[in-house]
């Protein structure tokens, strides 16, 4: 049976839409909404505890290769060159860190039924989170559908620059 994950990592406003659906063995749809968001494609191993895939297209997108076992998931994202670890744990309680000790972001997730709420980066600079988790799934595979989200977001803020110089021509 396919159930779905789906919310918002960040406010009304600047938030970041999550539409996914979800089955035992995969997680498809839509992070980051429809303009600068991305698909996700991601193949769900349970017998061999990985989640293998991509975000976004295969020429512009990122790898996803993690393993999961009882509250916990490690790996990485994004290729060995241009990717980042991740590493997160905890069953009612989600927290963990995608990316190295300076440049990353920190999660810290609550489960309360079948919605997860929380905050991803800091208290200040960062997002609050807000999803409905996938039933056929266990509860840290939605948390990482919503850091692959706000990993997303970081990666194309970062890349989309002015172009532009500063200081004078002369």
């Amino acid at each position: 049976m396919a159930s779905s994950i789906y919310g918002r990592v960040g406010g009304v406003i600047d938030g970041l839409s999550i539409h996914c659906a979800t089955g035992p063995n995969f997680i498809r749809g839509r992070i980051g909404g429809d303009v600068f968001g991305a698909d996700l494609d991601l193949h769900v191993d349970a017998p061999g505890g990985t989640v293998t895939g991509r975000m976004g297209g295969a020429i512009i997108g990122r790898s996803v290769d993690v393993r999961y076992g009882a509250g916990s998931i490690y790996g990485r994202v994004g290729g060995a060159v241009d990717g980042n670890d991740l590493s997160l744990s905890g069953t009612e309680r989600i927290s963990g860190r995608c990316g190295g000790a300076i440049i990353g972001f920190d999660c810290d997730l609550k489960l309360d039924g079948m919605e997860m709420t929380g905050r991803l980066g800091g208290a200040i600079i960062g997002k609050s989170v807000a999803i409905s988790i996938s039933t056929d799934l266990p509860p840290i595979l939605s948390a990482l559908v919503a850091v692959l989200t706000y990993y997303h977001y970081l990666v194309n803020t970062r890349n989309r620059g002015s172009g532009g110089s500063s200081g004078r021509g002369k």
